[in-house]
């Protein structure tokens, strides 16, 4: 959460989303709940899911539990995962805004997914830059560019100090198409 700049809401979201195939037997499940129960320091707190992501879960064989009980189980265990691949940072990272000419097609995408899934359109950006690209960016003069305001950890925005400000355009479009591409 923190290294994103993001609340507790998309973190969930986000991790279902990309964790979607996961599956969890009967015992996991069971095992799970059992640690949650145990655990002093369990919170409870309440998400809604949109349609599009209550369909992740709708055929996953859930045995005799709730749906809250396998969500519950669900994060747990990736919780528990140490291969995943994510960078932390003990204090929340300030968010900077920037407006950068971006394709419309693009934005729309962002836009449209975000709205499907209910994860920010800040979340999934931040998310792109821990898998960034390597590649030397070139300015686009394509007339299909809106301005899009933006909303970059302050990690990400080092990553950008040293592009020429004329390719900083360019590097946002590539992570959303990179998003767009992993995210299909």
């Amino acid at each position: 959460m923190n290294y994103l700049a993001s609340n507790r809401t998309n973190m969930i979201l986000l991790t279902i989303f990309l964790y979607q195939d996961s599956i969890l037997s009967e015992d996991q499940i069971h095992e799970q709940l059992e640690k949650t129960k145990k655990d002093n320091e369990t919170e409870t707190f309440y998400i809604m899911l949109s349609s599009y992501m209550q369909t992740i879960f709708k055929h996953k064989k859930r045995y005799f539990f709730t749906l809250d009980d396998y969500i519950s189980a669900f994060l747990n265990v990736l919780l528990e995962e140490e291969t995943l691949d994510w960078k932390e940072i003990d204090k929340k990272q300030p968010k900077i805004t920037s407006i950068y000419s971006i394709d419309k097609d693009l934005v729309d995408w962002l836009e449209k997914f975000s709205e499907k899934t209910g994860i920010s359109q800040t979340t999934f950006l931040n998310y792109s830059f821990i898998h960034s690209l390597s590649c030397e960016p070139r300015v686009d003069h394509t007339n299909n560019k809106v301005r899009k305001g933006v909303y970059l950890t302050q990690s990400n925005m080092e990553c950008l100090k040293d592009i020429e400000t004329a390719k900083r355009s360019t590097i946002i479009e590539q992570q959303i198409k990179a998003l767009r591409t992993f995210l299909k």
